[in-house]
């Protein structure tokens, strides 16, 4: 891909001033209505597409966090006796009941209930209690507790869209315990602590960073036959015969292992105003930078705090501060090439410090999120004061 290089004014980098609107936006709740007609949004990690009901469901009930990449298209199987058109995740199944009223009409598949009732019988499985405020669920005689119960709360399916989650909607989501916490060692060989629900498994995953809870890969794990190979994406735009830059792609995913970070990329510029475009729960990559293998700035940006509308959805950026000297980054691109990078600086700058979006002569990933003291006027996060900066070189 051969591409204009673009050149990039001081007057089209006043709106780094303007970042603070972005950090504005994430603590005062702007979150635009989901559209009647959903266009399907598509993954080259894996070739598959979402639309319509199923992706307003994946993207309210907390994106690639709580349901991972789509690993086939959406097809016709029995469920429970029923033909039943749904569509495989890497962490869950999204099926469509046409026959029940809206939002009841798309619902979880019982994925962890599923995979417990076709276990072989194995020895008993010692319990591990969790620390911390518990909650007991009658309806099975289990309880959960500590960082469990606290994922499980963060969590919900926004079944009316209104972002302010409901015990009823994290029950949607991820169902009733049917395990207490105990330790297993799982498909990747590794043994954590982990409890069940009927549509999920907790996983605690303290090498990775401190109480932090992952979903089980149950989809992955229940091995589905894709009926239809993946989809054909859509076509890129023509481009000029092949040149000395033909293979670079854009970033479309960004991995930070140090805090847990997996997050699509998806480009972004500036409005008619001049300001950052910021997607609300994905890190954005300034199409004005540079491509991964370029050799100059690539800039990426979001947000550290999450939308009080939505608050079961993590900002990207929430620990971006952890990051320190000898952190891993790594870029996927669009061609699905893995670009490892090593974090050589932490920065805390002023809004107007603009110098750091401008090309720096060799490779480098620029992220950038807020930071600093906040002012908070009526419950909203209205300023910071500065603007952390996580540089990184590529990994030699």
């Amino acid at each position: 891909m051969i591409r204009v290089k673009r050149v990039l004014s001081i007057g089209a980098l006043s709106p780094l001033l303007a970042l603070a609107a972005w950090c504005i936006a994430a603590g005062a709740g702007r979150a635009a209505p989901l559209p009647q007609a959903i266009a399907p949004a598509c993954f080259v990690e894996t070739g598959y597409c979402i639309d319509g009901r199923i992706r307003e469901l994946w993207e309210r009930g907390g994106g690639l966090m709580v349901f991972g990449f789509p690993i086939t298209g959406l097809q016709p199987e029995v469920i429970e006796g029923r033909t039943v058109m749904l569509q495989w995740f890497e962490r869950a199944r999204i099926e469509l009941h046409p026959d029940l009223p809206y939002p009841y009409d798309a619902l979880i598949g019982r994925l962890g209930a599923e995979a417990l009732a076709g276990r072989a019988p194995t020895r008993a499985v010692a319990s591990t209690a969790l620390v911390g405020e518990c909650r007991a669920f009658s309806e099975t005689g289990l309880r959960v507790c500590g960082e469990f119960l606290a994922a499980w709360l963060a969590g919900g399916a926004d079944l009316d869209g209104d972002g302010a989650l409901t015990e009823r909607e994290s029950l949607a989501l991820y169902g009733l315990p049917l395990t207490p916490p105990r330790t297993e060692q799982l498909a990747d060989g590794n043994t954590y602590v982990v409890q069940w629900f009927e549509r999920a498994r907790f996983e605690l995953h303290p090498e990775i960073a401190e109480a932090l809870v992952l979903r089980g890969l149950l989809g992955r794990e229940a091995a589905p036959v894709a009926i239809d190979p993946p989809g054909a994406l859509p076509a890129p735009a023509p481009e000029p015969a092949p040149g000395p830059a033909a293979s670079l792609s854009p970033p479309v995913r960004l991995a930070i292992p140090a805090i847990g970070l997996e997050a699509a990329t998806v480009p972004v510029g500036t409005d008619e105003t001049g300001a950052f475009e910021v997607p609300d729960h994905d890190v954005g990559w300034f199409s004005g930078s540079a491509m991964p293998g370029e050799g100059e700035n690539i800039v990426l940006w979001g947000h550290v705090l999450p939308f009080m509308a939505r608050p079961h959805i993590p900002a990207p950026f929430a620990r971006l501060r952890e990051v320190g000297a000898g952190a891993q980054v790594i870029l996927y691109d669009a061609a699905g090439q893995r670009h490892e990078y090593v974090v050589t600086q932490q920065l805390r700058v002023a809004p107007e410090q603009i110098e750091l979006l401008f090309p720096q002569g060799r490779e480098v990933v620029t992220i950038i999120s807020c930071s600093g003291d906040s002012i908070v006027v009526g419950g909203a996060v209205v300023d910071f004061t500065e603007r952390l900066v996580v540089i990184a070189e590529p990994r030699r």
